[in-house]
């Protein structure tokens, strides 16, 4: 693993940002954070993964509308789906996470899915490479 310099350009507000964050944390090393956060942001799309690939989908929603739809959803993904936990967050909405292990494409098309559901609010999802 070597180590490539190269110039990014950054809006202002964007660099004070991180200057603030890494004054009020300590860091020091302004290239591992951003090193770091471009890894996260591309593992999160999904990018350059296949097989092997292990994370978290995230749905929040109406449960009236939503609920039973995800419900018989994940029963169709079950070859992907790890384990799943269902949150009630107050008397009309609730947050379904949903654990997945597999191939990115098949996560993918899981996702697209829970997107077209009726009554989301918003989705949120992170992966990671099996090493």
């Amino acid at each position: 693993m070597g180590i490539l310099r190269t110039g990014v350009a950054f809006r202002k507000e964007t660099l004070e940002m991180l200057n603030e964050y890494m004054n009020k944390t300590g860091m020091k090393n302004r290239s591992r954070i951003i090193d770091e956060a471009l890894r996260l942001y591309l593992s999160d799309r999904g990018v350059m993964m296949e097989e092997g690939v292990f994370g978290g989908v995230i749905a929040v929603y109406f449960e009236h509308e939503a609920e039973q739809y995800l419900t018989e959803l994940q029963h169709e993904f079950l070859d992907i789906i790890v384990s799943n936990t269902h949150v009630h967050l107050d008397v009309e909405n609730c947050m379904e996470a949903i654990l997945v292990k597999g191939d990115i494409r098949k996560i993918k098309e899981f996702m697209l899915k829970i997107e077209g559901v009726k009554g989301l609010k918003a989705m949120r999802s992170s992966f990671f490479k099996i090493m």
